[in-house]
């Protein structure tokens, strides 16, 4: 089975978002399921529990406690965690899916690689992401195109090898801290490009206080990176 998460709150374009799964998976031969992790304050619950999806009440805080609520209540191997603007195309799915089949953990929708694409950002959230990336790439030693991307597959062993209750991170920061971890644990990363495109309706849900806690968390895996690189050249005496 097939795990799709989605992370919500607030969707008022989330009915269109469930049918173009639903129509992109008339290719894929696996069962799956869709599972909505939700903090709304609006109709969004009923909304889509009208459209067959199971939802699951948010317990913990921020963006990073919605994916983790979703990634150990989820019952498919793989899982795919996208966004429920309509941001994330459902047509990508089956490249995700081919991606993992070559032996790839993690599969990451790239808007950064040679095919990827972003549409319809203006120049701040352009520049947030690409200063974001720098900072998980070069600082913090995640080696992939898009760190930032919120569009990924997870295989179920790196669901249960990783300690989720460690993390410094719950918002936005957690998708490079789970890569970090992921990395360290020898998991493999892949990405396929996608064309991201921008929400229509409703608003971002990305803070100032969200990009103050990716600043922070890069340099906090920075520093450790750093720690465990002079640990293993400074000889035993």
């Amino acid at each position: 089975m097939i795990s799709i998460i989605l992370p919500t709150r607030n969707e008022p374009s989330v009915e269109n978002l469930v049918n173009q799964i639903r129509e992109s998976m008339r290719s894929i031969k696996d069962d799956y399921e869709i599972l909505a992790v939700d903090k709304s304050t609006d109709d969004t619950q009923t909304r889509l529990r009208k459209a067959g999806v199971k939802v699951l009440v948010q317990q913990s805080k921020g963006l990073g406690g919605a994916i983790v609520e979703g990634l150990r209540s989820g019952k498919g191997d793989p899982v795919i965690i996208m966004d429920a603007d309509l941001s994330h195309d459902p047509r990508f799915i089956p490249l995700f899916l081919e991606k993992s089949s070559e032996g790839f953990d993690i599969v990451i929708g790239s808007r950064r690689s040679r095919e990827g694409e972003i549409v319809g950002w203006g120049l701040y959230r352009k520049a947030v992401s690409k200063v974001g990336n720098l900072l998980g790439r070069w600082i913090a030693g995640v080696r992939t195109p898009d760190v930032t991307s919120g569009y990924r597959l997870y295989r179920r062993k790196v669901v249960d090898a990783i300690d989720f209750e460690n993390f410094r991170s719950s918002g936005y920061a957690f998708q490079l801290e789970v890569l970090a971890a992921a990395s360290d644990k020898g998991f493999r990363i892949g990405d396929v490009p996608i064309v991201f495109q921008d929400r229509v309706e409703g608003s971002s849900k990305l803070s100032r206080k969200d990009v103050f806690e990716f600043l922070l968390t890069s340099v906090w895996l920075g520093f450790r990176r750093l720690r465990r690189t002079l640990s293993k050249t400074t000889p035993v005496t």
